[in-house]
């Protein structure tokens, strides 16, 4: 899993894989965005399964990725490695 993250969301994620044990990687770099000058980003790389993503987190196929945590909890990213949401699956109908 590779992620692009501001640094509220960094925290957010890096709180979450600590205390799920999974080991990750963060670089930091910054954006420039033309006019508005420039943020600070960071790149965080884990070794988290992508898993299918369930119907409840896409608006259409192909829009979203999830990533399983060892909890079963699921981090979604957009396309392009941008934090969603880090959520906790609905249960699956027997």
């Amino acid at each position: 899993m590779l992620l692009y993250l501001d640094q509220s969301a960094l925290k957010e994620v890096e709180e979450v894989l600590v205390a799920e044990g999974v080991t990750y990687q963060k670089r930091t770099g910054s954006a420039r965005e033309q006019g508005s000058g420039s943020w600070l980003m960071f790149q965080l790389e884990a070794n988290l399964p992508e898993v299918q993503v369930p119907r409840e987190y896409s608006q259409s196929e192909g829009d979203v990725r999830a990533f399983r945590l060892p909890s079963g909890r699921l981090i979604i990213t957009d396309l392009e490695g941008n934090l969603e949401q880090i959520t906790v699956p609905a249960p699956r109908p027997a």
